[in-house]
């Protein structure tokens, strides 16, 4: 090589390095680094070599930088934080929203619940008086059994109502002839022959078919929700991985060090990119939980038509009256089937009655309903219902939504700007497409996430599998079991469940803020959801549901009946008068 050449190629070399020089100052970018609390003494003063940083070098190409490798490694971990408190926000408001509502729905039913136990009793107290109140504790056990199957669900429901018809078949049994003395293997006899008298005709299995579908229904509903809220509370226990917290530290950290002036921000794509591959995991909840929505809408809409838990629960003392009624009226066939069936007791010597005598209230059956029955609940509920079921349509695509959701938190350009940008190595347009939604990231040009699934979103996708199929089932009026639900999510606290704070989990409504420079994904293979006007469910046909020997039950408990004064003397004084003549009777033995 000639002198002259060599000449040249040197004085080249200057040029470039006294123009590299010139363009990186670092004094423009000490005020945020400053911001970020490092002291003066730690930010150079001047550009240092790059070869130490391990993220940011890379970017200047083994040029200069204006932070060193301890600044890296803290800012870092900074961005790192930032984004796991960006997530943990975003995830918090959609558990706490779908927590409260679970809440508001239990307090609700329990408070349905406790009004129907009320009723009942001051009813049946004034009906049947002092018969009543001898065996309450009937009624009672069987309002037990339904708290306890709606809290923990391990109560048979079918063996529930089956016990109280056997139960309350043997107290009337006993009351209506109580002329005779019967042993324990005799009520049992009268057990055993229930089911071929029919003493209470077709209440108890028109009821029995009515409670276990509307419980069933109606526990799945609040499960449903506690759970999918836990399921939320536990993907906030995930941590980024380390190329997650590399790509961050590309995205928000790089700039600064390069010597880039006012904290430029990100280009979407890249931001978009960026966030993918670190919530790749979380996108692996996406199909199960759009499964999980669609199995909950089904259930809302049951419980909004032949499910409805408030017209089963609230009239549930006319249904049983009016087994009782059944019993007066068929009481003559009834006993001589028993006697036929079990042999003829013996009579028994009464205990002479005291001076009190049994008095029945009158009834007066055609009298307005009082301003008790017209309390709108049954609005107040399908109001709730179709509320809690648009919050959750609203969270359909959740998953693959989501890093959308966090780069429109301050962390990217407005949309229409696509070459002021960071592209992750100076300030132009970004090159990259967008990766593909979903936990598959091969294809990611920013991280390369890992195709291994941790255990805890194992565990999630587990959990919403099986409470969508436990929806299914309850949709389709079948039992669940609901043994290792108990044990494993029952109780296991997925919010505050404080309805106080309800308007302060998020600027908007539907639980998903949108802050920052308003950014929207690129074109993906689907749309994300988009909420739509608040629409009434399908009328939903059930003919086909229920099975040949059940019939739908809405006459006997959504209104009052008029009964004819002949029935009411029948219905009401008939015992009255049969336990009268077989006191007098014994006595006279």
């Amino acid at each position: 090589m000639s002198a002259p050449s060599i000449l040249l190629c040197v004085l080249v070399t200057l040029s470039v390095a006294t123009t590299n020089a010139a363009r990186l100052k670092c004094d423009a970018v000490r005020p945020y680094f400053e911001a970020q609390g490092f002291p003066p003494s730690d930010i150079p003063k001047d550009p240092i070599s790059s070869m130490e940083l391990k993220t940011c070098g890379g970017v200047r190409s083994g040029r200069e930088v204006c932070c060193s490798a301890d600044m890296e490694t803290r800012l870092q971990a900074r961005a790192r934080d930032k984004h796991e408190k960006a997530l943990k926000e975003t995830l918090q408001r959609l558990q706490q929203l779908l927590a409260t509502r679970d809440t508001r729905f239990q307090n609700f039913f329990k408070e349905l619940l406790a009004t129907s136990k009320k009723g009942f009793h001051e009813m049946f107290k004034k009906t049947y008086g002092i018969l009543y109140e001898q065996n309450s504790e009937v009624f009672t056990d069987l309002f037990i059994e339904l708290e306890n199957y709606y809290a923990k669900g391990t109560v048979d429901l079918d063996e529930v109502m089956e016990n109280f018809f056997n139960t309350l078949y043997q107290k009337m049994f006993t009351v209506l002839n109580s002329q005779y003395q019967f042993d324990r293997q005799y009520l049992e006899c009268v057990s055993n022959h229930m089911k071929e008298m029919a003493p209470f005709g077709d209440v108890p299995h028109k009821l029995g078919v009515q409670v276990k579908r509307c419980f069933v229904a109606t526990r799945a509903f609040s499960q449903a929700l506690s759970i999918a809220a836990d399921v939320l509370k536990n993907m906030q226990t995930l941590e980024s991985s380390p190329e997650c917290a590399a790509a961050l530290t590309r995205m928000t950290v790089c700039p600064s060090c390069s010597g880039i002036p006012g904290n430029v921000l990100a280009c979407g794509d890249m931001c978009a990119n960026v966030m993918k591959g670190c919530l790749a995991q979380h996108a692996a909840l996406d199909s199960e939980w759009n499964q999980f929505i669609k199995a909950f809408d089904k259930i809302a809409d049951r419980l909004l038509g032949p499910f409805n838990i408030e017209m089963l629960v609230r009239p549930i003392n006319l249904k049983i009256s009016e087994a009782i009624m059944n019993f007066q009226e068929n009481s003559q066939e009834v006993s001589k089937g028993v006697f036929s069936a079990c042999g003829r007791p013996v009579l028994g010597r009464r205990r002479r009655r005291n001076n009190q005598e049994l008095e029945l209230e009158s009834l007066k059956f055609d009298q307005e309903p009082s301003a008790e029955d017209k309390t709108p609940t049954a609005v107040m509920l399908d109001k709730l219902v179709k509320e809690i079921r648009q919050k959750v349509r609203d969270s359909r695509q959740f998953w693959v939504y989501l890093p959308y959701q966090l780069c429109n938190n301050g962390l990217v350009v407005p949309p229409s700007n696509t070459k002021e940008c960071w592209n992750g190595t100076h300030v132009d347009k970004y090159i990259y497409p967008v990766s593909s939604d979903g936990e598959s990231q091969n294809l990611n040009p920013e991280v390369r996430a890992s195709t291994f699934r941790p255990t805890i979103v194992r565990e999630q996708i587990f959990a919403l599998a099986t409470i969508t199929n436990r929806l299914r089932s309850a949709y389709s009026g079948q039992d669940v079991d609901w043994i290792d639900t108990e044990e494993t999510w029952y109780g296991s606290g997925s919010g505050s469940g404080d309805d106080e704070d309800d308007d302060r989990i998020t600027d908007d409504e539907d639980g998903f803020a949108e802050k920052g420079s308003g950014y929207e994904p690129q074109p993906v293979p689907e749309k994300p959801y988009v909420p739509p006007e608040e629409i009434e469910p399908p009328k939903v046909n059930t003919e086909h549901k229920v099975t040949s020997n059940t019939t739908r039950t809405t006459d006997s408990g959504a209104s009052r009946q008029k009964m004819s004064l002949s029935r009411a003397l029948t219905t009401y004084l008939f015992p009255i008068v049969v336990m009268w003549f077989g006191g007098c009777f014994t006595e006279w033995l």
